[in-house]
């Protein structure tokens, strides 16, 4: 890490990232993104003590974040949704309270958008669905939110094929198929971001962190097109190919500089399977330019 360095626009980013974090009490997620930034020698001196103290507090006040179990997450995940659903139960009372939901869908930011469509996927009112299906069918969206509308109308419980333009084309997908949370995509897509992780876990532990979160915005953009179909059917090979080409993308992006021979050699990608690598490279560039934000 000792020559490797944070450009401003990222630096202010992961600041933004973890303003958010903390706002909405993902104080797990805020600690691993400051350990992730804490590695970084170059950083201003105020900088970096202000994220140690901020560290430390979060050590002091919330030792649950040292040892985050999966069985605690998950029951803190459930007891969310559980939370939320009774909280849309009472609004329902409000005759107004899916039209304002809807209203907002329609003209709100991306963020008061997503906080639409979950609010709306716990609500079950007739005709809910369809103006959702119309609403995502009626232009281009950002890819993310068109996968929290599928996501949206598969909780509602609506089924069939739903129509969207995506990526210049015509997409059909099926309400039905559509992946929850990570651990419904198939186990090859899974495989992908995991194998990131066993490489980088001694040298960058945190590194997976990032590698994960992309991984999950860039399914959100290649669900239903040609892409996600050629993950779908990637041989077992894909899985290293995949893997390397995310994992060259993101030092690039994070670190301005990437040895893409070390990279290739650590996740066995051979003369063989080049032709393969430059492609995934270059789709998942495609992704990074068009989606993240630019750190020079």
């Amino acid at each position: 890490m000792n020559n490797l360095f944070l450009f401003p626009k990222t630096e202010q980013y992961y600041e933004d990232e973890l303003t958010r974090f903390l706002r909405t009490e993902q104080y797990t997620d805020a600690l691993q993104l400051l350990t992730f930034l804490l590695q970084f020698p170059n950083v201003d001196e105020s900088k970096t003590e202000q994220w140690e103290a901020l560290r430390h507090w979060l050590y002091t006040m919330f030792p649950e974040t040292l040892f985050p179990t999966t069985t605690q997450q998950e029951e803190d995940e459930e007891e969310e949704k559980d939370l939320l659903r009774q909280y849309i139960r009472e609004k329902t009372t409000d005759e107004g309270y899916a039209l304002k939901l809807l209203n907002l869908l329609k003209e709100g930011t991306l963020e008061e958008q997503v906080s639409a469509l979950e609010q709306l996927g716990f609500l079950d009112q007739p005709g809910l669905g369809q103006s959702v299906r119309e609403w995502l069918s009626e232009r281009p969206r950002h890819p993310h939110i068109q996968f929290k509308a599928l996501q949206a109308l598969k909780h509602m419980g609506e089924n069939g094929i739903a129509e969207f333009p995506k990526n210049g084309k015509k997409i059909a997908v099926d309400i039905e198929e559509t992946p929850l949370c990570p651990e419904e995509f198939p186990l090859r897509i899974r495989d992908m971001i995991r194998r990131v992780g066993d490489i980088s876990e001694t040298s960058q532990p945190d590194f997976v962190y990032f590698a994960r979160q992309t991984w999950q915005e860039f399914l959100a953009y290649a669900y239903g097109t040609s892409i996600y179909t050629d993950l779908l059917n990637a041989e077992e090979g894909a899985v290293d190919v995949w893997a390397s080409a995310l994992h060259a993308i993101l030092q690039e992006k994070l670190f301005g500089t990437v040895n893409r021979e070390e990279i290739l050699d650590n996740y066995g990608i051979v003369d063989s399977m080049t032709l393969q690598w430059k492609r995934a490279h270059l789709v998942l560039q495609a992704f990074v330019q068009q989606f993240s934000p630019d750190p020079s």
